[in-house]
């Protein structure tokens, strides 16, 4: 994988060095892999780091090829496709699924599908997943499809907006409102949150779309990215999720698991800079709740 700068007048007499951790905003770590198994052309000849560039300068920069750990492993199975270029992939992901491999590896999960697509394509990279979803959350999910997108897609400047819907049990009060309660794991479980005291700043906005007859649609977007926030957040207010049985829901035969589904997502891509916005509709089986 390889990409081009063009170097404009402003930033004459940089170091290309320079150039790439300010321009080109690679990390220190992206930089010494490129440094170390990559290679820097100006002008298609091989360069010192440190050598000053001139304005209207081509620099190209060969990244090296990936290692695949030997956790996931391409596996064959559908795989929704809702965008994909040389820089991102967007797939819809049903819920009862995995996003990555369980601790014993014999479940499908998405990562190996991934992997699976990526070889089809004669793509060397290894799965970059950008918004993870649980197990049994549906929807919208980002994947970079190398390491220096997936570094500039979780940089802390906000390059994506997420939307979920959700079913909750009961009617909520209020039309919509903001949920502001810190969450941390609950003592003695590696799955369990709660909201606590000692936990992190969490944040959630929700907004009722429509009541059914003994639950609510809720549209809902996260302003900080805990585990299980949604889910944590709406049953500390006393609507836990349909199926959500972790946390206080009513366990539901039609579902596999929570009615929670990411269903809008708006990004900036960390390429060409354009901003995509994507949507997906709940699964099908929730209209039985209308």
């Amino acid at each position: 994988m390889k990409k081009v700068w063009h170097v404009s007048n402003e930033r004459e007499g940089r170091s290309i060095k320079e150039f790439l951790l300010k321009e080109a905003q690679f990390s220190r770590q992206i930089f010494k892999l490129v440094k170390k198994n990559g290679q820097v052309t100006v002008n298609g000849e091989e360069v010192e780091l440190w050598k000053p560039l001139k304005s209207g300068d081509e620099v190209t920069v060969f990244f090296p090829l990936e290692e695949r750990g030997s956790y996931i492993k391409p596996e064959a199975g559908p795989l929704s496709i809702v965008y994909e270029d040389e820089d991102l992939l967007v797939i819809d992901k049903p819920s009862d699924i995995a996003v990555i491999p369980s601790i014993d590896k014999s479940q499908p999960c998405i990562a190996n599908r991934i992997l699976h697509h990526y070889d089809k394509q004669g793509i060397s990279s290894t799965v970059h997943i950008v918004t993870r979803l649980d197990r049994n959350t549906s929807g919208l999910m980002v994947i970079a499809k190398h390491a220096y997108g997936h570094m500039l897609l979780t940089r802390k400047e906000k390059l994506i907006d997420r939307h979920y819907k959700a079913l909750v049990q009961g009617f909520l009060e209020f039309e919509s409102g903001t949920i502001e309660e810190p969450i941390s794991r609950v003592e003695g479980s590696i799955i369990r949150r709660t909201v606590s005291e000692i936990g992190k700043p969490s944040k959630t906005l929700y907004e009722v779309e429509e009541r059914y007859s003994d639950c609510t649609l809720v549209r809902l977007q996260l302003m900080t990215g805990r585990t299980h926030q949604i889910r944590v957040h709406m049953a500390h207010i006393g609507h836990p999720l349909i199926g959500d049985t972790l946390y206080g829901g009513v366990e539901a035969a039609e579902l596999s698991g929570q009615a929670l589904h990411c269903a809008y997502l708006k990004l900036i891509h960390p390429w060409t800079k354009e901003e995509l916005t994507f949507t997906s509709d709940p699964p099908a089986i929730w209209e039985k709740y209308k």
